[in-house]
């Protein structure tokens, strides 16, 4: 048994993705721990309405006759916000819903942190306010979305959402930027909690690094699982992380 981590479903209301339904069948196969990190459902910033109560879209109708009762940890990211999940699985307790994060025990004591990432994607260091934008993201994605998702666009805060303004050169170094950013400040979390972090988000796949820390080595790791719908990776956590594919 083994934990499987996979991010960035981004469904629609109309089907889960193919990629989607072969990583849950074959994990529930092998009887392993599976988590959703996040941004599984297209809910916000477009679509809200359609997913909502009294409406049960396809996808999720899916999703939960492909589950079948099994055990299903979800962390909420910013295109699926806590509150709008808690209410659609309220009636599932099969799946639990996580807040922000989920703290997971691996082997030989090693603690993972599984979040989806969206909260390090601004850094304020410059005035000394790095601490402050986390609780700030996580704020705006789940009471004030539509304002949330205005400011993004306009400051290029999005890591996965093209701005149509900028030339192609441009807009390959501005996500490049942003994505270093992310991994930047899980890496600060990894080393200040002696953790393994593991994110999504960028929809890229991944990096893992061990910073030497003091005596002793800590081994800091940024492993993001890319978008599971379009390439078909994920992270498995059995002796460390590891990125891999379908």
């Amino acid at each position: 048994m083994a934990v499987w981590v996979s991010s960035d479903w981004h469904c629609e209301p109309g089907k889960l993705k193919d990629n989607v339904v072969n990583w849950v069948c074959t994990g529930k196969k092998a009887n392993h721990r599976l988590i959703g990190n996040g941004d599984l459902f297209d809910i916000l910033p477009y679509g809200r309405k359609e997913w909502e109560p009294p409406t049960q879209p396809v996808a999720l109708q899916e999703f939960l006759e492909l589950l079948g009762g099994y055990d299903f940890d979800y962390v909420t990211g910013n295109h699926d916000p806590y509150s709008v999940m808690r209410k659609l699985l309220a009636g599932y307790p099969n799946i639990k819903v996580h807040r922000k994060s989920l703290a997971v025990a691996g082997e030989e004591g090693r603690q993972y942190f599984l979040t989806h990432g969206h909260r390090w994607a601004i850094d304020w260091g410059f005035f000394r306010l790095r601490q402050i934008a986390p609780p700030l993201v996580e704020f705006m994605v789940e009471y004030f979305p539509n304002q949330w998702y205005g400011i993004c666009r306009h400051m290029g805060w999005l890591a996965s959402q093209p701005s149509p303004w900028r030339w192609k050169g441009k807009e390959t170094e501005r996500i490049t930027n942003l994505t270093r950013v992310i991994w930047g400040g899980a890496t600060q979390h990894a080393l200040k909690e002696t953790c393994c972090v593991v994110l999504g988000h960028t929809h890229t796949v991944g990096r893992q690094e061990t910073t030497p820390v003091g005596q002793r080595v800590c081994c800091a790791y940024v492993v993001d699982g890319g978008d599971l719908g379009r390439d078909g990776s994920y992270v498995e956590i059995a002796k460390d992380a590891e990125v891999k594919f379908l």
